[in-house]
């Protein structure tokens, strides 16, 4: 059992997108069910919708909804869990699931289904999600799912042309081959390339594709596109942690050391801070001193005893 409050972001994302079916609409699911909270994400391609709910909003709505029942928030929502689980997986149900649109943009998802014996009805109301929701859950791993696609393919198609040249060895030094039927054209990647996007790319736009369909590879390359991120979210995180230095010990002394203009009751303190102000006067006292008179330059040239001349004559 998952815990009652509302999951993360990151908890939300690792979610994998299953095609619905409600009312004729083909839609996008993305749920989460705690022990007394919710959270789903729709989306038909135009719009994603999301609703959360806690404990209390689904006690006053299932109230509202089932005036006959009375029971805890607990059992309203264990069974509404029950019932609404399948429906959002894609898996169908018991219940009886209807979808309408709200003029505000919303869309509303009405579950019926019975509750010992008696009838009980539930509605999803969701709002268009915000869109840095909508980049998180949806844009940016399929970009990544994209670009992962994408080097798969150069790799392959790299691979190809190394195992043409292998052929084309294995033909001239007197190779063949035992059934014809195996014989393949040189692969050529830009002629590949246009040929299959003109085949496929019609059916994809065409009305009767599913191009919702997140089928169970796609499920699986999503998982493991949003898992690495999570992976890689948690490394920085370490890598921060470690390169957190711990403070200075001049930085401790600083601040364990009191501010200006506080009084303090410790003797040794005071005395302490006494001799530095008698220091500190000192010093002034001998910066304020007056610089040494110098003698006079003639004085000074008297005082200094006469060098004996040297040379021819004496």
């Amino acid at each position: 059992m998952e815990a009652s409050g509302a999951p993360s972001e990151d908890v939300l994302l690792q979610r994998p997108w299953l095609p619905v079916s409600i009312s004729g609409c083909h839609l996008l699911a993305k749920s989460w069910f705690g022990e007394t909270a919710y959270r789903i994400l729709l989306t038909d391609t135009h719009c994603v919708w999301e609703e959360r709910m806690d404990a209390a909003d689904i006690q006053s709505r299932a109230r509202e909804l089932n005036r006959r029942l009375r029971a805890s928030v607990e059992a309203f929502f264990s069974h509404l869990r029950e019932v609404a689980q399948p429906c959002l997986a894609g898996g169908g149900g018991d219940a009886q699931v209807s979808l309408k649109r709200q003029q505000d943009g919303g869309i509303s998802v009405r579950l019926k289904s019975e509750l010992a014996g008696l009838p009980f009805h539930w509605e999803f109301h969701c709002k268009p999600a915000p869109v840095a929701l909508v980049c998180l859950q949806l844009v940016r791993p399929l970009l990544v799912m994209s670009r992962l696609l994408q080097q798969q393919v150069e790799q392959l198609g790299r691979l190809m042309v190394r195992k043409d040249a292998e052929i084309q060895d294995y033909k001239e030094n007197g190779a063949t081959l035992s059934r014809e039927r195996l014989q393949t054209d040189a692969f050529e990647e830009q002629t590949y390339r246009e040929s299959f996007m003109a085949k496929t790319l019609p059916l994809l736009w065409s009305e009767s594709s599913d191009a919702l369909g997140f089928g169970a590879e796609l499920q699986q390359l999503y998982a493991t596109a949003v898992s690495h991120r999570n992976t890689r979210k948690r490394k920085v995180s370490e890598e921060w942690r470690v390169e957190e230095k711990p403070p200075a010990a001049e930085d401790l002394a600083l601040a364990s050391s009191p501010e200006d203009g506080s009084v303090s009751t410790d003797p040794a303190g005071e005395d302490r801070k006494q001799n530095l102000s008698e220091q500190v006067e000192a010093s002034r006292a001998t910066k304020q001193q007056p610089p040494p008179v110098m003698s006079d330059p003639a004085e000074r040239s008297t005082s200094k005893p006469k060098k004996k001349k040297t040379g021819l004559f004496r």
